[in-house]
């Protein structure tokens, strides 16, 4: 705390309008930048591993192109990322899968 506000100090007073900008925003967001220094279990804090969740979320939703099934799509999701987990059929009663025109038959 004491060296980030020597810091923001030594910013505020040159005279140059790019550094009293970076001391202003030092100043706003000090507490957060002193949070990224906490260490709990010998490990820093990171929003590392929520923002690696979003993206594979993201790339879900992309590569199928916008899943129009809400609740498919919250369950597919689930089970990817939780490895861990056990399943049984028996857990869902309700469909959740669109009933669609039954196939045709085709020429050989």
């Amino acid at each position: 705390r004491k060296e980030l506000n020597a810091v923001i100090k030594k910013f505020k007073h040159t005279h140059v309008e790019e550094s009293i900008s970076v001391a202003v925003t030092l100043e706003h967001w000090k507490e957060e930048i002193l949070n990224s220094f906490t260490w709990i279990n010998d490990r820093r804090i990171s929003n590392g591993p929520c923002e690696g969740k979003n993206n594979y979320v993201k790339k879900i939703l992309s590569n199928a192109n916008g899943m129009s099934n809400f609740q498919r799509a919250r369950n597919r999701i689930l089970y990817s990322q939780n490895k861990y987990e056990t399943y049984t059929m028996n857990e869902h009663t309700d469909r959740i899968k669109r009933i669609g025109n039954p196939r045709g038959t085709y020429k050989k």
